[in-house]
Parts: C-alpha cells; sequence; structure tokens
C-alpha cells in the first residue's frame, strides 16, 4: 500500500492569526511534524509547541514568551534549540521551515549538531526603510538567504528584492504566496446597516482613521474591528471614534479572537476592508498582506488600496474592488458591491480556486517530498 504522506520529517513555524492554512496542510500531509507557534508579542505569555503523527496531534506544550522585547526573542530562541535538539533522533533526516532570521542564529552550528537536518527559510516580509535596527534587520535576512538549503518568498515583490530585480523561480528559490480555504459561512446580514470587517494587527499605517471618517458621513455602515494593538494607539482610537460621535458603528474590542470566533463574526458581516499607506516605503507593498486571503476566505468580498502583488489577482478575479484611497473612491466602491453583490461572490469563488492551499502547496513545497 502506498503510504499517502508526501512529507517524511518536517520542523516549522506557523501562527494561531491566519497563515495561509499552512500548519493544517502540513499536519495531512507529513509523517511526523513539529509546529512552533509564535505569537505577536503584545498581550501574550505563551507560544505553543504541537506534535503531529501521521496526522494526529499527541502533543501541545505551551512555551514560555514575554511582551519584554529582549526575553521575547530570547525566549523564542531557547525553545528552537529545545525543539532542535529533542525531537528528532540524531539519524533522522528532517526540513526545517522558518520565517524569521532569528531561527538561523548559529546556522552553522545548527548545522554541525545537526547534520540531517535542511533549513528554508519563508521571507514574509521587507523593510525599505527604517532606523539602524530595521536596516541590520534586512542585512540579517539577506545574509541568511544566501546561505540555507531553500528559499521561498511571500510575494514576486520580496522575490525581485533579494534577486537584484528579478523574479526568480527554481526549485530551490521561488515565490510562494498564501493558500486559502473556502469556509462554508452562511451570511446573517443585520437589516440596519450595511457591516464592514476589519481583521488583523492593528497599526496605525492601515487606513482606520479613513474609515472612521467614512463611518460620521455614512451612518447606515457599521465597522468590526478584531484585532489588537498597543494601549497608546487604542486609546488614541477610541478618542477619535468618541469625538466623531460613531461608538454605535463601531465594534473595538482590541483581543484576539480564535478562528472560529472570527468566523460567527463574519456571519453579520457584508465586506472586508484592507486599506493601506500604498508608498513603496511601506512594506505591505511588498507582502500578501494576510488579511486579503481571510476574506477571501469567509467569501467577503474586499475594498483594499492599490498596493502589494495581491491587488492583481483581486482585479483579475473580481473578488473585490481596488481603490486609490479616497473619500469618494471609497463611497463609490461600496455602492458597487452592494449593487453587484453575486458577482463580487461568483469573483471570489474563482480567487479562492485558483488559491486553494491544497493543490498550490503540493506544486510549490515538490521538494520536499520524501
Amino acid at each position: 500500500m502506498k503510504n499517502k504522506f508526501l512529507y517524511k520529517n518536517i520542523f516549522m513555524y506557523a501562527s494561531l492569526q491566519f497563515c495561509g492554512n499552512i500548519e493544517k496542510y502540513f499536519v495531512k500531509h507529513t509523517e511526523k511534524l513539529l509546529v512552533y507557534i509564535v505569537m505577536p508579542r503584545l498581550k501574550n505569555k505563551f507560544n505553543l509547541i504541537r506534535i503531529y503523527h501521521r496526522g494526529k496531534m499527541q502533543q501541545e506544550i505551551k512555551a514560555r514568551s514575554s511582551e519584554n522585547i529582549f526575553l521575547y526573542y530570547l525566549l523564542w530562541f531557547y525553545y528552537h534549540w529545545y525543539i532542535l535538539l529533542n525531537f528528532f533522533s540524531f539519524n533522522e533526516k528532517f526540513y526545517v521551515l522558518v520565517g524569521h532570521p532569528v531561527s538561523l542564529f548559529g546556522l552553522t552550528f545548527q548545522r554541525l549538531v545537526r547534520r540531517n537536518a535542511k533549513f528554508m527559510y519563508w521571507i514574509g516580509d521587507y523593510f525599505p526603510q527604517g532606523g539602524i535596527a530595521i536596516q541590520l534587520f534586512e542585512k540579517v535576512k539577506k545574509h541568511y538567504h544566501g546561505r540555507v538549503d531553500f528559499v521561498s518568498y511571500l510575494s514576486d515583490g520580496i522575490n525581485k528584492v533579494f534577486n537584484n530585480g528579478k523574479v526568480v523561480s527554481a526549485n530551490n528559490k521561488k515565490t510562494v504566496m498564501w493558500g486559502v480555504e473556502p469556509k462554508n459561512v452562511q451570511r446573517n446580514f443585520p437589516k440596519d446597516a450595511f457591516t464592514i470587517l476589519f481583521i488583523g494587527l492593528i497599526k496605525d499605517s492601515q487606513g482606520l482613521e479613513f474609515m472612521f471618517d467614512f463611518l460620521k458621513k455614512h451612518k447606515d455602515y457599521k465597522l468590526n474591528i478584531i484585532g489588537i494593538c498597543d494601549d497608546k494607539l487604542y486609546e488614541s482610537y477610541i478618542k477619535t471614534i468618541r469625538r466623531l460621535g460613531i461608538s454605535s458603528q463601531v465594534y473595538f474590542p482590541n483581543q484576539f479572537f480564535s478562528d472560529e470566533d472570527l468566523k460567527e463574526i463574519s456571519k453579520k458581516c457584508h465586506i472586508g476592508v484592507a486599506l493601506y499607506n500604498v508608498d513603496k516605503s511601506n512594506p505591505t507593498y511588498y507582502t500578501d498582506p494576510g488579511k486579503v486571503k481571510a476574506y477571501a476566505e469567509m467569501l467577503l468580498p474586499v475594498i483594499m488600496s492599490d498596493t502589494s502583488g495581491i491587488a492583481s489577482f483581486v482585479k483579475k478575479f473580481r473578488s473585490g474592488i481596488v481603490i486609490d484611497q479616497s473619500p469618494s473612491d471609497l463611497a463609490k466602491a461600496f455602492r458597487e458591491i452592494k449593487n453587484n453583490y453575486q458577482e463580487y461572490i461568483l469573483g471570489l469563488n474563482k480567487f479562492n480556486k485558483y488559491f486553494y492551499y491544497e493543490e498550490y502547496y503540493r506544486k510549490a513545497f515538490k521538494f520536499l517530498e520524501r
């Protein structure tokens, strides 16, 4: 009988936030899988280590974390080595799939200790501007980019940056964007308002102020903000919401929600928004923002800024509307989707078929097969 598992042994990183169904995919197709789930530093005291064997989780271990930036990375790296040394025998060959250079520190020594390990670096972001710390971070990424066995890039934009302006597509270097798994969401639309969903880690470059101004002028719209931000930014947004008199239109709990909770919240939403600073200095320009794929999974048409490589796919499949981010463009886009809602649902189905994670990752990760 042919073994159904495509991959033998893998140690990989993941997140409880949307991360393209990457953990789900490798759970289904890997005989022995270690998943290190590292969460954002804000409001989190534990990360998780999940141990899977032949598609079933055998154990989940809490790994300490900290909001202190120094302890956060120190504990991250400690548990990286804990997994590296304790869960694979020294005769086992395995792949290590990382998404951050901190996991590659001491790569030469890691290879010396674990001679049968091969490393893949999945680069998910690029920061074109910043202070000394950001510049150093990018130099470290490029350093390890040239020293690992395999590299995947979350977008063609990042691929170009790391390959002198050219998009490389080879067995050991290629673009791999987020995959999607459409969810069966039965919408339960409220009758009193057209409801907008915003999800993700909240920063001050994601157009929420723009949305608040829109709500002030359009009382028949509501906004659910599902994600977390630091206390200072949260207080600033709450003051703005109160000043504009839109408190009854905005739901903003500033807390983490599980996938199931998010699915329930999305049932009462009509559309998702992904507004960004469109300047090329914004890291979003270069990456594949997870919220766009998350909206697509929940069958929510998206209104997004004209940035990031995913915008061309949104246009191609008509799964939403890409705008230049002016008040008139936003109002026009909402009206267009409201008046042609089923057409955009059909576009979402095409978008989701193209990025369906099972087929998309099967082709992308051919090099990992046993």
